[in-house]
């Protein structure tokens, strides 16, 4: 089954040079925000440089990614958004890194992927129209295999990171302490045989059930980053 992305305009929030915010939220709402420091940090050594950057599908810039007004009665109870690891030169392995709060019992996983000019004769793909009205086809692969690095159910964090985004502030709503996940092993970039540049699209899919969640006014912040090891 295809989706298409529709993108609009959004000012774009910056943590770090490789980084993007992506804002979900089923209602209009008040902010679950990560009020102490507004950024996120990395939890392994990883290094941040300006040639490594995130983006949206078709190597657009990640200001076009937006997950607003998920629909929790849709019947497929998920929803897929396309995004891109890219560097213009050799830059060598790297890891990804989601954090979110959990006001709303979604579910973030993170899939392989790869763009094709015409739609996929089966599977599951995203269809991704670019700022010229052309429109991309994102096959989805196999589950990028990673661990949350703060919790013990994964659902609610713990507070062995909340110096991470709140540093000594702890007047902090549970749900409003991010989770940190992160990929298991370092990934190799799909460079050419002559080539040092590369893109590594990938297919954040939101899921949920429809008999736990409601359509109320709750929001929650997601980051995504990625960086060098």
């Amino acid at each position: 089954m295809s989706k298409k992305i529709k993108k609009f305009n959004k000012k774009r929030f910056t943590a770090a040079a490789i980084s993007i915010t992506a804002l979900i939220t089923l209602s209009i709402t008040a902010y679950a925000w990560f009020t102490y420091q507004r950024r996120i940090e990395t939890i392994t050594k990883i290094a941040a440089p300006t040639s490594l950057a995130i983006g949206a599908g078709a190597k657009e810039d990640s200001s076009n990614i937006d997950m607003g007004g998920i629909d929790v009665t849709d019947t497929a109870q998920k929803k897929d958004f396309v995004f891109c690891v890219y560097s213009d030169t050799d830059v060598g392995e790297y890891k990804i890194q989601l954090a979110h709060t959990t006001n709303i019992d979604f579910t973030y996983t993170i899939y392989k992927s790869t763009e094709s000019e015409t739609a996929p004769a089966n599977g599951d793909f995203v269809v991704y129209v670019d700022e010229t009205d052309n429109n991309h086809y994102y096959q989805k692969g196999d589950a990028v295999a990673g661990k949350f690095l703060n919790t013990d159910d994964s659902k609610i964090a713990n507070s062995s990171l909340h110096d991470k985004s709140y540093g000594e502030y702890n007047s902090v709503q549970k749900n409003a302490e991010p989770l940190y996940w992160q990929n298991t092993d370092p990934i190799q970039p799909t460079v050419g045989a002559n080539d040092t540049s590369f893109v590594d699209y990938y297919i954040l899919e939101v899921s949920w059930n429809s008999a736990t969640i409601q359509n109320d006014k709750e929001t929650d912040i997601v980051y995504l980053t990625a960086g060098m090891v």
